[in-house]
């Protein structure tokens, strides 16, 4: 059982590239192919297929003219279909008349470009349209997030105020916690209280970061595996009669961090909370399910940690996790749950 590529990498943008000439096709494969994942296309009818495809690229670069279909006509049926309409296209052409180019920008490209190409303006160009389009679609995804959790003042100060501009993205590898009470109705508000606070002290201690909009649930997220690990251990024994199930997951995770109510506050977007929960769904009650891709990182520790208070599953038949833990009361320790309120 291998760790997922998709999981574990960040994902290259896949930029489409449109034109009749070989020679053309050649120079922005070069220019390119160490940047993104470059995909080509000789004609119009070849390259509308490839963005009408389950696979559609982040990018098309599209010239005019093209015998079977002209780059114009392209444009107009990728805004007319919906799941494309806000693909950027930026025109690489010959023609370079201000009536060619008022044409394409009112068809709806984000750039208009003229050959013979300047091989430094096309990079600088692409690159630029490249993190405009991935930091609007970041800021959209946060923004319905946060729908659910701010108060519709607090939202619409965030999206529509000054506060935009300091909203931040990053990528970088995580390990992510997922713990949440199996079944329904398990507690009660007081006893909600109870365990939130209980999480927020033990991410404190081991390192790691809440966080507090996510729905039903505990998400914490660490820069490294082992202090997640034992954060889960922990929380699993303190709260052992609430029958926790819980996930520990390693990859790559997007990060957007900005200002609300006068406070900084961090948020994970795309889709590793989603995959931890699934991770953590193959746990038994009282357990926690541990990734592939985490294992890998911390395999040693754990099984230090088994030989003395864990005991241990592995599962052979799942893409998802590969070992189950269930932390055991360490030696005078009580069973009941060392915070307030649970347990009593």
């Amino acid at each position: 059982m291998n760790p997922s590529p998709e999981t574990t990498e960040v994902k290259i943008p896949r930029i489409l590239v449109v034109d009749d000439m070989p020679d053309n096709l050649f120079l922005m494969n070069g220019l390119f192919e160490d940047r993104y994942q470059v995909v080509q296309a000789p004609s119009g009818k070849d390259a509308l297929k490839i963005v009408m495809s389950g696979n559609p690229p982040d990018m098309v670069l599209l010239d005019i003219m093209m015998p079977d279909m002209d780059g114009y006509e392209v444009l107009r049926r990728i805004r007319q279909h919906a799941p494309t309409a806000n693909i950027p296209v930026i025109f690489l052409t010959a023609l370079g008349s201000q009536q060619d180019e008022r044409l394409g920008m009112d068809l709806g490209a984000v750039d208009y470009l003229t050959k013979p190409v300047d091989p430094e303006l096309v990079v600088q160009r692409v690159d630029a349209h490249v993190q405009a389009t991935a930091h609007a679609r970041r800021v959209e995804e946060l923004s319905e997030k946060l729908s659910r959790h701010l108060s519709p003042e607090s939202w619409e100060r965030l999206f529509h105020g000054a506060e935009l501009e300091a909203i931040r993205f990053e990528q970088k590898q995580q390990t992510l916690l997922f713990a949440e009470a199996a079944g329904t109705g398990v507690m009660s508000e007081g006893d909600r209280d109870s365990f939130a606070a209980e999480v927020e002290w033990l991410a404190t201690r081991h390192g790691g970061t809440v966080d507090r909009f996510v729905d039903g649930a505990a998400v914490v997220f660490f820069d490294e595996p082992g202090p997640c690990v034992r954060m889960a251990m922990d929380l699993q024994r303190s709260a052992n009669e609430l029958h926790l199930r819980m996930g520990v997951h390693t990859g790559i995770c997007d990060i957007g961090t900005f200002r609300c109510d006068y406070q900084a506050r961090c948020t994970l977007i795309g889709h590793g909370s989603g995959l931890v929960a699934k991770v953590a769904a193959t746990a038994a009650m009282g357990s926690i399910a541990v990734s592939p891709e985490t294992y890998a990182l911390v395999k040693d520790e754990i099984q230090t940690d088994a030989a003395g208070c864990l005991l241990t599953e592995e599962f052979h038949d799942s893409d998802l996790a590969q070992i189950c833990l269930t932390p055991t009361p360490r030696k005078g320790e009580h069973t009941l749950s060392t915070f307030a309120g649970l347990g009593l």
